[in-house]
């Protein structure tokens, strides 16, 4: 069941068949670099993963990260929103594989679930976070309507992050 649509893409819920490209995902170079190591080192934990995550999330929430898939079905990302416990407010997450980045898919999707947060979920405004050296990702906030609101640390690392918030006209 998809849970949403674009012209090229369709949003779904994450399943446990999706696994496989969690898994391939999660283990993505830029992936590590930029979001981290998230310990999905094998498809049983991405498995885990999706439980104990995604699935969660939308039961407890009623949002949480989407499959990102074109028309064709082809699974290429992730989009959707995360609630985090040291947030106050729900935060806009995305991850694609390299040969689909630079055509416009996670803007396409980002926009997508930014509509759904205001006209389904009701909310008012939303949260993104980002390291400061991911020049994508904050290019992408800032083209999204996101503005930079603090540097925050919220690792054990103690590294600053970004924190981007943007406000949804009523």
């Amino acid at each position: 069941m998809s849970i949403l649509e674009t012209d090229r893409l369709i949003l779904s819920e994450l399943k446990t068949k999706d696994a496989k490209f969690i898994h391939k995902l999660y283990n993505d170079q830029d992936f590590i670099n930029y979001i981290g190591d998230k310990g999905i080192h094998s498809v049983q934990d991405a498995l885990s993963f999706i439980n104990t995550g995604p699935k969660q999330s939308y039961k407890n929430h009623g949002h949480g990260l989407y499959l990102v898939k074109l028309k064709d079905e082809t699974s290429i990302g992730v989009c959707g929103l995360l609630k985090r416990d040291d947030l106050d407010l729900p935060d806009i997450g995305f991850a694609i594989l390299p040969d689909y980045r630079r055509m416009g898919f996670i803007y396409e999707a980002s926009k997508a679930v930014i509509e759904d947060a205001k006209n389904r979920l009701h909310l008012d405004s939303l949260f993104a976070i980002t390291t400061p050296d991911n020049n994508e990702s904050i290019n992408l906030l800032k083209k999204l309507g996101f503005t930079l609101k603090d540097i925050i640390k919220r690792d054990k690392n103690n590294e600053p992050i970004q924190l981007y918030a943007i406000y949804l006209d009523s």
